[in-house]
C-alpha cells in the first residue's frame, strides 16, 4: 500500500492511528468478532481518524476526506469474517486521481472490549488498538465536505 509517499498530499494513511491506544499483544483467548458485529461496527458511521473523516454507506459505499481538504476519495466497503476492507480511489484536489488504495482491519473480543488490527501493521505482535470504536460515529458526516471537494 505504497501511494504517492513523496508527496505533501498523500492520504498519510499509515498515521492516521497515530495516537490510539495499542495493546502490547492480542489478549490471551481473544476470538474472532462475528462478520455482522463487524459490519455493525461501521454501517451507517462515520469514522474520525488522524488525518482522515471516512462514511461507511450500510450499503457499501465509503467516502473519504482529508481533515486539510487536499484530498478525497470514493470507494467501497465489505466485510469477510472478522475482516472489514475498503477500496478507496483517492483524488488529489490540485493533481487529480490517484491508484486505488486498499485497507483491512481485523476485528476481535476479549473480556467485553473490542481490539482491530490496521493491515498496514501486518507483521507488528504490538498493534492491536482498543479504542476504533469510539473513533466511529453514528451518521454522515463525510458526504457534505465530500459534494464541496467534488464540486471543485
Amino acid at each position: 500500500m505504497k501511494f504517492a509517499a513523496a508527496s505533501a498530499i498523500s492520504f498519510a494513511i499509515a498515521g492516521i492511528f497515530a495516537g490510539q491506544t495499542i495493546a502490547a499483544s492480542l489478549p490471551k483467548g481473544a476470538s474472532e468478532l462475528p462478520s455482522d458485529e463487524v459490519k455493525a461496527m461501521y454501517a451507517g458511521k462515520s469514522a474520525d481518524w488522524k488525518s482522515v473523516r471516512v462514511y461507511f454507506d450500510p450499503e457499501g459505499t465509503a467516502k473519504l476526506v482529508r481533515k486539510d481538504k487536499k484530498a478525497y476519495g470514493e470507494g467501497q466497503w465489505t466485510v469477510s469474517g472478522n475482516q472489514m476492507c475498503m477500496t478507496i480511489n483517492p483524488i488529489d484536489v490540485a493533481k487529480g486521481k490517484r491508484k486505488a488504495i486498499k485497507d483491512c482491519y481485523s476485528w476481535y473480543q476479549s473480556g467485553g472490549r473490542y481490539f482491530m488490527r490496521w493491515s498496514g501493521d501486518d507483521g507488528k505482535d504490538d498493534a492491536y488498538r482498543d479504542d476504533e470504536p469510539s473513533r466511529l460515529s453514528e451518521g454522515d458526516n463525510v458526504s457534505k465536505d465530500f459534494a464541496a471537494l467534488e464540486g471543485s
